[in-house]
C-alpha cells in the first residue's frame, strides 16, 4: 500500500511514525507539506516529500488529508482536481462528508496520537461501508492500533469527545497526581517523574490481569479504610457527573464545529 499525506500535522505525524515501527516503510509513504519543521521531521523519517502538482505523476491507494478544519474543503478540491479518482481518507475533525464536492471519494476517520505507540483508537465512516477502499482503510489503522466502523457519521462526534478529547481529560487528571509525588518526593522531579510512569504503566498491567474495575478497586479498597474515604469523597463530588459533562461539552462542540463548516 502506497499512501500520501496532505499536510503533517500532530495526527499525521503520530501515524506516520506508528505505521513505521510495523512493516510499513518510508518508501511508500510520501508527504505534501510546507512548514519547514514539519518537512524536516519528516525528512529524518526518510519520507519523500512532493509538490501537489506531483499528485498525478504518483498513484496511491489513500491520499491522507491532514490539514486544519478551515482548509479541508479547499483542500479536498484541489487533490480531486489533480486526481479526479483518488480515495482521500480524511483525519480532519468536524467536516461532514456532505460538506465536500464528492463525498464518495472521501472516508472519513478520527484516529488519536496513541497511533504513533501502535495503540491508537481510530473510528472510521463512509457512506460505502463495503467498498474495498473502506476495507483498507480499517487494514491501514489497524497497523496503528484499533478500529469502530461507525454506523453513523454523528457517531464521530461522541468518539472525538470520549477517544480523542478524553485522553487530554485523563491527563489533567493524572497531572495532579504526578504534582502531589512531586511535593512528596521533595520537588525532585526527575525521580518523581521515573515513578510516575511506572506508576501509569502498572495500571494497565493490571487492567490486563484483571479487565473489571469494580475488582480492582475491592483489592484496594477496605471498609473502613483510607481508599474508602477517598472513593467516598469522588462520589460525593459526582465525580460521574464531571466527566460526563466534560464528554458531552466536546461532543457539542464537535457539533458546533462541523455546523461552522
Amino acid at each position: 500500500m502506497k499512501i500520501c499525506f496532505y499536510g503533517a500535522g500532530n495526527i499525521a505525524q503520530a501515524i506516520i511514525e506508528g505505521l513505521l515501527k510495523t512493516n510499513f516503510t518510508s518508501n511508500n509513504i510520501a508527504c505534501i507539506e510546507r512548514n519547514p519543521e514539519k518537512l524536516e521531521s519528516l525528512k529524518l523519517k526518510n519520507i519523500r516529500i512532493l509538490s501537489k502538482e506531483e499528485l498525478s505523476n504518483n498513484e496511491f491507494d489513500f491520499i491522507i488529508l491532514a490539514v486544519k478544519p478551515k482548509d479541508a474543503i479547499k483542500g479536498a478540491s484541489d487533490i480531486l482536481s489533480i486526481v479526479p479518482n483518488a480515495n482521500i481518507l480524511s483525519v480532519v475533525a468536524g467536516i461532514a462528508l456532505e460538506k465536500y464536492s464528492d463525498p464518495t471519494r472521501i472516508i472519513r476517520s478520527m484516529p488519536n496520537t496513541a497511533s504513533a505507540f501502535n495503540k491508537g483508537i481510530t473510528a472510521l465512516y463512509s457512506e460505502n461501508q463495503e467498498a474495498p477502499a473502506f476495507k483498507s482503510a480499517v487494514n491501514l489503522f489497524k497497523k496503528v492500533g484499533h478500529v469502530i466502523e461507525l454506523k453513523k457519521e454523528d457517531d464521530i462526534h461522541s468518539f472525538t469527545s470520549i477517544v480523542g478529547s478524553g485522553q487530554a481529560f485523563l491527563f489533567r487528571v493524572l497531572k495532579i497526581y504526578l504534582e502531589e509525588l512531586k511535593q512528596l518526593n521533595e520537588n525532585k522531579d526527575e525521580t518523581a517523574s521515573e515513578m510516575f510512569k511506572d506508576f501509569v504503566g502498572s495500571l494497565g498491567d493490571l487492567f490486563e490481569q484483571e479487565p473489571d474495575f469494580d475488582e480492582l478497586i475491592g483489592k484496594i479498597r477496605s471498609p473502613g479504610g483510607t481508599t474508602e474515604a477517598g472513593l467516598d469523597s469522588l462520589e460525593s463530588n459526582n465525580i460521574d457527573s464531571i466527566f460526563k459533562a466534560a464528554f458531552q461539552a466536546a461532543s457539542d462542540r464537535s457539533t458546533q464545529i462541523s455546523n461552522e463548516n
